[in-house]
């Protein structure tokens, strides 16, 4: 009989020893994804090229095999004060910690240098279980007007040969339903100045690689090269003017926040750079367009 693509599970454990197993025997979190995606078998292959008297193709082998995984999942809070969201274990393993505020009652997960935190994955397609171990990864958000705020993460982990695998009976109890971007539950601050926003895109952009050594394997985050775009509508000059601070290089400060108590989210920073805007329509509305490079660790991502 036919495997059915809808019939996808994904689930998740932090590491407390890399690269070892989290999930055997223990007790996952389930993630209430969108887009799963799996690349089961990633990297390079080497040709042997044998001088052998003999025209056309040589035997190809693998010379490195990983696994890359990426979803999306709803950018939410947990529902109860000074806990951490559904998605904090996912963020950690993306160079994020969460730490847990006593005043004001919050959690914030903040760009981590030192952090070595890992994710096992089990990926189940209808049969059949792919897992990953030793995953890290990257993380983006899309928070647009009239829709629903998005997170999207790319992981790569150890590869571990499939095998066969029934679904699992998963709970999404942790999940908090979104809710719209918008009036009603967003608002925006820019320089000082609240903003008529349409969209923010931000994507974190870790420098994830595979690497493999005599004797060692793992993936490693190098770097965080940030970066996103705001569009706005374009009020006056005299309120805020954009192409000023693009030509001074200034860094402002920004936040956005959404949602209601217990399922609120925000980021911020207070040096955001702001590249050269552009001009755009919104059904008739003057916007801008402007890239954006958040300055250093500073930017910050808060649940309350």
């Amino acid at each position: 009989m036919a495997r059915k693509f809808a019939k996808k599970v994904l689930a998740f454990a932090p590491e407390s020893t890399y690269g070892t197993d989290a999930i055997d025997g223990g007790s996952p979190s389930y993630v209430l994804g969108r887009e799963v995606s799996i690349t089961p078998m990633a990297g390079e292959s080497t040709a042997l090229d044998y001088d052998d008297g003999k025209l056309g193709n040589s035997p190809e082998l693998p010379t490195e095999i990983y696994v890359t995984l990426e979803f999306g999942c709803d950018f939410s809070g947990s529902g109860t004060a000074n806990q951490p969201a559904p998605w904090a274990g996912l963020a950690e393993a993306c160079l994020r910690t969460a730490t847990v505020g006593s005043s004001p009652e919050q959690v914030s997960y903040a760009l981590d240098d030192n952090s070595t935190a890992s994710n096992t994955f089990y990926f189940y397609m209808d049969g059949v279980l792919h897992a990953l171990v030793g995953a890290r990864g990257s993380m983006s958000l899309s928070l647009v007007a009239k829709q629903f705020p998005q997170m999207r993460y790319t992981f790569t982990g150890l590869f571990v040969k499939p095998k066969a695998g029934a679904n699992p009976a998963a709970s999404f109890s942790d999940w908090q339903t979104p809710l719209k971007v918008g009036a009603e539950y967003t608002s925006a601050s820019l320089a000082g100045n609240s903003v008529k926003l349409i969209s923010l895109e931000y994507d974190q952009a870790n420098q994830v690689s595979y690497e493999e050594y005599i004797g060692h394997e793992e993936v490693m985050i190098s770097d965080y090269q940030p970066s996103g775009t705001l569009v706005l509508e374009a009020g006056s000059l005299g309120s805020f003017d954009p192409f000023a601070k693009a030509e001074t290089g200034e860094t402002v400060a920004f936040s956005l926040t959404h949602g209601i108590a217990g399922n609120q989210v925000q980021w911020s920073t207070d040096k955001l750079q702001l590249g050269r805007p552009t001009y755009g329509d919104q059904n008739g509305t003057l916007t801008y367009s402007i890239p954006v490079r958040p300055i250093g660790d500073g930017d910050q991502i808060i649940t309350a």
